[in-house]
C-alpha cells in the first residue's frame, strides 16, 4: 500500500506517473498527467494507487479525457468487473449495454426518461443485495450555466455523530428500496409499470447496515439515503421518520459536500460505499430542448 495524505488529498510516493490536487478539505481529488484513451497502458501499480486514494477521498477528477465509450469500459475493467447499468437496458448506446446514458435530450421526439435523474440525494444501486461499488460518469455535453452534480463524504457524517448516536445506529439496518416514499414523491419520475416483473422484483430492495465499514480503508461511514430509505428494519415509516431526517440533514451538511461544475471531457470516479451524490436542477430546465441546455453523460459501473 502506498502512503496517502488524507489532509492534502495527496500520495507522497514521487514516482507515479500523475499529480494530484485536492478539490477540497477531505473530499475529492484531481487527477492531472493520465491520458486514460491507453488505460491498457497504465501500470497496475498507478491503477491500485488510484483506487486507493478514491476510497480515501471518495471521488476521482480527471479532465480533458474525451474518451469514446470503448476507451470509458476499458478504463473502467481496469478497477473490477462491471455492474449492470441500471434497470432499464433502453438507456444504454447502442452496442454498449454496460454504458448508461444520462440526458435531457429528445430521441425521435421523445423525452428522455433520465432528463432528470439523481434528483435526490443516494448511493448507486443500494437497493440491490450487493450495492454498486463505484461508478464513472463522463461529460460530453453540459448546460452554459448549471447542470453541476454534487456529493456528500459519508465519512464526515459518521465522524460528525455523537458516541451515544454511534452506538445507537451501530445495530441497525434500514431497508433501501426504489419504492420508498420519498422515491416515489420526486416530481417527473416515470411510472413503475414501464419495467419488467424481473426489474420490479429487483427493486423491491434490501436491509443494509446504518453504519458499514469500507472494505479498503477500514473506515466507517453512514449508508442512508433520502431517496431509498425511509424506515429502519423492524421501525414503522413514522417512528423511522425524525431520526433519518436528522441523518439525512447531517450527511448533506455543507461542510461535508463538494460541487462539481462540469465541462465537456470531464470524468468523475466516485465510490459509492462512502459518497453519496445529487443532481440539483440548477439550470433552465423547462428550456432543455435548447442547446445551451443540453445535458448528456455517460456512466459505467463497477460490481
Amino acid at each position: 500500500m502506498l502512503p496517502i495524505s488524507a489532509t492534502a488529498g495527496g500520495l507522497l510516493d514521487p514516482d507515479l506517473p500523475y499529480q494530484v490536487h485536492p478539490l477540497s478539505w477531505r473530499t475529492g481529488s484531481e487527477i492531472m498527467g493520465l491520458d486514460l484513451r491507453s488505460s491498457d497502458q497504465l501500470a497496475d501499480a498507478t491503477i491500485a494507487s488510484l483506487w486507493q486514494l478514491l476510497g480515501e477521498r471518495g471521488i476521482l477528477l480527471f479532465r480533458g479525457q474525451h474518451l469514446d465509450h470503448d476507451q470509458h469500459l476499458a478504463f473502467t475493467r481496469r478497477f473490477g468487473p462491471l455492474a449492470k447499468t441500471g434497470l432499464l437496458g433502453r438507456h444504454a448506446p447502442p452496442g454498449y449495454p454496460d454504458i448508461f446514458t444520462v440526458t435531457n435530450i429528445k430521441k425521435d421526439g421523445q423525452r428522455s426518461e433520465t432528463e432528470n435523474a439523481a434528483q435526490q440525494w443516494h448511493s448507486d444501486q443500494s437497493f440491490l443485495p450487493v450495492p454498486a461499488r463505484a461508478s464513472l460518469l463522463r461529460c460530453v455535453h453540459t448546460p452554459q450555466f448549471g447542470g453541476d452534480t454534487m456529493f456528500a463524504n459519508m465519512y464526515q457524517a459518521y465522524e460528525a455523530m455523537s458516541d451515544g448516536l454511534k452506538a445507537t445506529l451501530d445495530p441497525l439496518r434500514a431497508l433501501h428500496t426504489l419504492f420508498s416514499t420519498r422515491s416515489q414523491r420526486l416530481s417527473g419520475r416515470k411510472a413503475f409499470s414501464s419495467v419488467s416483473p424481473e426489474e420490479l422484483e429487483r427493486m423491491k430492495g434490501f436491509a443494509h447496515p446504518v453504519i458499514r465499514t469500507h472494505s479498503d480503508t477500514g473506515k466507517k461511514t453512514l449508508y442512508v439515503s433520502e431517496q431509498m430509505v425511509d424506515h429502519f428494519d423492524g421501525w414503522s415509516v413514522e417512528d423511522s421518520a425524525p431520526l433519518l431526517e436528522y441523518l439525512f440533514a447531517l450527511s448533506v451538511h455543507p461542510a461535508h459536500t463538494y460541487r462539481h461544475r462540469w465541462q465537456p471531457g470531464d470524468i468523475i470516479f466516485w465510490d459509492n460505499r462512502c459518497t453519496m451524490h445529487y443532481a440539483p436542477i440548477d439550470y433552465d430546465f423547462d428550456g432543455m430542448d435548447s442547446p445551451a441546455n443540453h445535458r448528456l453523460m455517460y456512466r459505467s459501473t463497477l460490481a
